[in-house]
């Protein structure tokens, strides 16, 4: 049935007369009739009657009052509805972990090894805290309908039983995930990007946790190092843990003989950072035939290189204007950036020197800050030993003093010596102590103002290299080396907003697979990052504006006052969620035939 309009002209006037009428067929023929007219109705009045004949015809239809409606309880489901759409579809992370049978137990599992490393992932991405914490973050999402398990299933004992099986596969991840980038994008994995960070542990157990300096927080007695191997997109493929860690320099060798084994490198870019730089580890990676390599040298070693010749810098200042730097053979790079091909060694080692003008008020800031703190300190030193209270030897003094300029890095800077001097108490003792002599060493200075400024790339790659898509010129050795900032930017995204640290596992194993569970997070993580830097939406900016966006679209479950029965609902959806969606091609997760697949209907 539906309400009929009958429009009367009467006059210049037009009025409308209603009708409740019914279709129906005869004779394989539509039809309609009349089954009561009504008269001439208000705007308003036509409108509730169709309200009416709308729910009578409608079987999902009930009315009440908003009095009588209840909302019992609602699940975050378009955030993590995403994040499955990407493992799922975009990486296919599902078909690398073992179906749900426990072999040992010959019995299947209530919840694949699978599904529980897709969660861990996801509670790394939305609300990064404690694996005990994960089974109740659990509870608050719609995870049990998108991925189809039962919630009851996912506890703490299930979680910590399958942190082992999860890390089993990390070899199996890595291959695929190399195999993957390479097929979808091979020149993106002719350059890589290594680079290694630190973290730490509280509290007094960890297997895998050594003692040692960090790069952040000190000397820490639980302390672990982490390596990370990115593609040019910062796209993650190779991680580890390292054990019996001394030095960054000493971990290259190693890792790249395992990394060419492992995937099976013909002919491969690695950049890494200076701190990885030795005579020892170029050589190696030289005569693996396997690496090209670009990396930068330590400020101390830039006198050693041949051709460049540092005295031209000598006048030099942040206020040194562009045509003063051209004129002593710089060629422009940016606004900023200049460069000189310095060409191949007699080691076959090419040299790039690269000035920049800000960078050498930086090095002069910084190193001026360090020579007044170790004075600070020396000046200290050398009140306490005019006013000491005992007598003081010159070895240990002498110690003393030396770390104080090893711990700013001024040694050079500053000499000092100690002459000898004798206290008398007021009781008559006399005390042996010194007076603390020092001064600036304005030569050593000069020397190293003629470096200010300065940063060498040191690589293998020349004008003759093979195959010729690896030669690079000296701007596009400058962007790779730049570039390398994508791995740290992972280190960044895995300690901070994944939060590696503080872990809240402690065997060899499951530390092992925290980190690989962080990486898995970071990869969905720049898997946004890169689409939202191809496919600019405003407003949205950064990935945890996407995951702020999409929480908020939730699955509510409504009910009456007196009635048991309830429903699944989902809210509407707002167009930048739409636009989230569309940019990555899953629309559907929030279409009817999709929704109705897991028990919900739409707003």
């Amino acid at each position: 049935m539906y309400l009929q309009k009958h429009p009367k002209k009467k006059k210049n006037d037009i009025y409308n007369y209603y009708s409740i009428a019914e279709s129906y067929r005869e004779d394989g023929k539509s039809k309609k009739r009349v089954i009561t007219y009504l008269g001439k109705l208000a705007p308003e009045k036509a409108q509730q009657i169709r309200n009416v004949l709308k729910i009578r015809m409608s079987t999902d239809t009930i009315v009440t009052t908003l009095d009588d409606l209840l909302f019992v309880d609602h699940w975050h489901y378009l955030d993590v509805a995403f994040l499955n759409h990407l493992w799922d579809e975009e990486w296919g992370f599902s078909e690398l972990f073992p179906l749900p049978q426990d072999s040992s137990e010959n019995r299947k599992k209530d919840i694949s090894t699978g599904d529980i490393a897709k969660i861990l992932t996801f509670y790394r991405c939305l609300n990064p805290g404690s694996y005990l914490n994960a089974v109740d973050w659990f509870k608050t999402t719609a995870c049990d309908l998108i991925i189809g398990v039962d919630r009851a299933h996912f506890n703490e004992s299930r979680i910590y039983r399958e942190l082992t099986v999860i890390e089993q596969q990390k070899e199996k991840i890595e291959h695929w995930l190399y195999e993957t980038l390479k097929e979808r994008d091979n020149a993106s994995m002719r350059m890589v990007f290594y680079d290694l960070s630190d973290s730490h542990f509280e509290g007094t157990k960890c297997e895998i946790a050594s003692t040692g300096r960090t790069k952040s927080h000190g000397f820490k007695s639980k302390r672990v190092v982490l390596s990370l191997l990115v593609n040019l997109k910062g796209e993650p493929f190779s991680w580890d843990i390292l054990e019996d860690y001394t030095a960054d320099v000493k971990t290259l060798t190693g890792n790249a003989d395992k990394w060419a084994q492992k995937f099976g490198f013909k002919k491969i870019t690695l950049v890494f950072d200076r701190g990885m730089v030795s005579d020892d580890n170029l050589i190696h990676l030289e005569n693996s035939k396997k690496y090209l390599y670009i990396t930068a040298m330590n400020k101390n070693q830039l006198p050693t290189v041949e051709g460049i010749e540092t005295k031209r810098f000598k006048n030099f200042t942040e206020n040194t204007i562009e045509k003063k730097i051209l004129s002593i053979g710089l060629t422009k790079y940016d606004d900023k950036t200049y460069y000189e091909d310095l060409g191949v060694d007699n080691d076959k080692r090419r040299h790039v020197l690269v000035f920049s003008p800000y960078l050498l008020k930086t090095h002069r800031k910084a190193r001026d800050i360090l020579i007044e703190k170790a004075i600070e300190e020396i000046e200290q030193e050398k009140q306490s030993l005019l006013k000491a209270q005992k007598s003081r030897h010159v070895k240990p003094t002498e110690k003393k003093i030396d770390k104080i300029l090893n711990k700013f890095n001024v040694s050079q800077f500053l000499s000092y010596n100690l002459k000898s001097t004798v206290l008398t108490k007021n009781n008559g003792s006399k005390i042996q102590t010194f007076n603390l002599i020092y001064e600036k060493n304005t030569e050593a200075t000069k020397k190293a103002m003629l470096t200010d400024g300065i940063w060498m790339l040191v690589t293998n790659i020349s004008e003759t290299t093979e195959p010729k898509e690896y030669r690079l010129d000296p701007r596009e050795l400058i962007k790779a080396y730049r570039d390398k900032n994508r791995v740290e930017e992972g280190f960044k995204e895995v300690k901070s907003f994944l939060k590696f640290q503080p872990t809240f596992v402690y065997t060899n194993k499951h530390v092992r697979t925290h980190y690989t569970i962080c990486i898995l997070s970071y990869l969905l993580d720049v898997t946004i990052t890169n689409k939202l830097r191809e496919n600019k939406i405003e407003e949205v900016s950064s990935v945890n504006k996407v995951y702020h966006i999409l929480k908020r679209c939730v699955i509510g479950k409504i009910g009456l006052k007196g009635d048991k029965s309830r429903i699944l609902k989902l809210t509407t959806m707002t167009n930048m969620q739409k636009n989230i969606l569309e940019m990555f091609n899953c629309k559907h997760l929030g279409m009817n035939n999709h929704l109705k697949s897991i028990r919900v209907k739409k707003m």
